[in-house]
């Protein structure tokens, strides 16, 4: 279910729906939280650590990147309390470009798009502290 391939996952109110690399798509009846928790307790971790680690790490309390693996770090659209939150895996994007003033189209390694309802600066800061955490992780593991 949760794999490198992951281009996004979008919240909803009971669910949570995966769009995958090549337009194949998954609603799975468990909300995003647990569906996170669940994949992370498989590291011996929980949700909760990993946000609030990385918070403390780099200093971050606003739309907090999630690292999950090496290649799935997903960066949030919204506040995380609102409905329609949309959790983007960074490692799967090849392109941002400014559409207009409050929107920003996010362009996915299989070609794909995606308009999102936030400002390009912002979008591009949460991209590249994702791009940081993944870098630092990396490097430590080795």
């Amino acid at each position: 279910m949760i794999n490198q391939d992951i281009l996004y996952l979008k919240k909803s109110n009971r669910s949570t729906f995966i769009k995958y690399i090549n337009q194949s798509e998954m609603t799975v009846n468990i909300l995003m939280d647990n569906l996170l928790n669940d994949y992370l307790l498989q590291d011996l971790t929980t949700l909760k650590g990993r946000i609030d680690a990385i918070s403390k790490v780099y200093h971050i309390f606003k739309h907090i990147p999630i690292y999950l693996k090496d290649n799935i770090v997903l960066i949030q659209t919204n506040n995380k309390k609102e409905i329609d939150n949309i959790y983007i895996n960074s490692y799967n994007i090849i392109d941002m470009v400014k559409d207009s003033n409050q929107t920003t189209k996010v362009v996915f390694i299989d070609g794909s798009q995606m308009i999102v309802n936030r400002p390009y600066h912002l979008l591009k800061k949460y991209y590249d502290l994702s791009l940081q955490i993944r870098k630092n992780k990396l490097i430590r593991g080795k």
